[in-house]
This record gives structure tokens, C-alpha cells and sequence, in this order.
């Protein structure tokens, strides 16, 4: 049977995982490259990128802005199959965005890489979704969803309106 957790694995997990945080933070685009797989079959899906391979997830790390990088991390959970297998979760929150992270961790001859990743955003109203889409600040969240509720509700009559193939289809105006 495989061992999961086994403490000196995890620990070993940590310790990266500390320094590819600290590498993030600061933007360490070589150290950060070092620590992916360097493979065609790397991936990582971000807030805005689905990256395929090595190549492109350097690329994008070297065309990212240098700013606002800095996060807090929390919920951090490590779990390991075996010795060469593991994951890492984690919440964070950046920049008044709160984000979840997962990464897949496999150890190779060389060492310990990450073969995948993905980072999302976490969002509490459509509203907040659609103004981080546009990169459009929304100074009073609660107003704004306000307002949407109250045009669902002047559109809810309309859009119960039952249509049937026996509806006529309103006259086209043609000059």
C-alpha cells in the first residue's frame, strides 16, 4: 500500500513550496521556471491563461508585471503519495481578490517539479466576476448588486412570458 503523508515527504514538500512562494512574490522568473517540469505536458491554468507546456508558462511569467504580486497565503494542505507523488492546495487572498491555488508535484531524477497548476479567483457576486473580467475597480460592490437585482426584477416579467410557435413574430420594418 502506498504511504500518504509520510511526514518526511511532506516536510520536503513545505520547504518548496515555502520557496516557490517566496520566488512569486518577488517575481524570480528563473527560479520559478526551475521549479516547473520541463515538458510539453506541463500545464497550468491561470486567473486569465491556459498554459500548455514549459515554453509558454515561461513565456508568461517573463511578460507578467513585476506589481502587486504580494499575497496571503492560508489553508495550505500538502498531501503525498508515496515518495514521489503530491499536492498542494491553498487559499490566498491578493489584492482584495480572494484566490484558491492547486498544484501537482512528481518527483523526477532530477528532482521535485510541478507537472500542473492552477490559480482562480473566488468571487462573492457575479457583479465582482464580471468587473475583475474587464479590469473595471468596483468602488460600491453592494450597490451595484443591487441594481442588477432590481433589473432582474423589472426584466422577470418578460422573460416568464411563455413564447410557443404560435406566437406571430413582431412586423419587420423595412424602408
Amino acid at each position: 500500500m502506498l504511504p500518504i503523508n509520510d511526514p518526511d515527504v511532506v516536510a520536503e514538500i513545505r520547504a518548496l513550496h515555502e520557496e516557490y512562494e517566496k520566488a512569486l512574490v518577488q517575481n524570480d522568473v528563473d527560479t520559478l521556471t526551475r521549479f516547473f517540469w520541463d515538458s510539453p505536458l506541463a500545464l497550468r491554468f491561470g486567473v486569465r491563461e491556459s498554459l500548455y507546456g514549459a515554453k509558454e508558462i515561461e513565456e508568461f511569467r517573463k511578460a507578467r508585471s513585476p506589481l502587486g504580486l504580494d499575497r496571503k497565503t492560508f489553508n495550505v494542505q500538502i498531501i503525498t503519495f508515496g515518495v514521489d507523488c503530491a499536492v498542494v492546495t491553498l487559499e490566498f487572498l491578493r489584492q482584495q481578490h480572494h484566490g484558491r491555488q492547486s498544484q501537482v508535484w512528481r518527483k523526477f531524477p532530477e528532482g521535485w517539479k510541478i507537472a500542473s497548476a492552477h490559480v482562480s479567483f473566488v468571487y462573492e457576486t457575479y457583479s465582482e466576476q464580471a468587473a475583475a473580467l474587464i479590469d473595471v475597480p468596483m468602488e460600491n460592490a453592494e450597490a451595484v448588486a443591487q441594481n442588477v437585482q432590481r433589473a432582474a426584477m423589472i426584466a422577470a416579467p418578460l422573460l416568464e412570458f411563455p413564447i410557443t410557435d404560435q406566437n406571430e413574430a413582431a412586423p419587420r420594418f423595412e424602408p
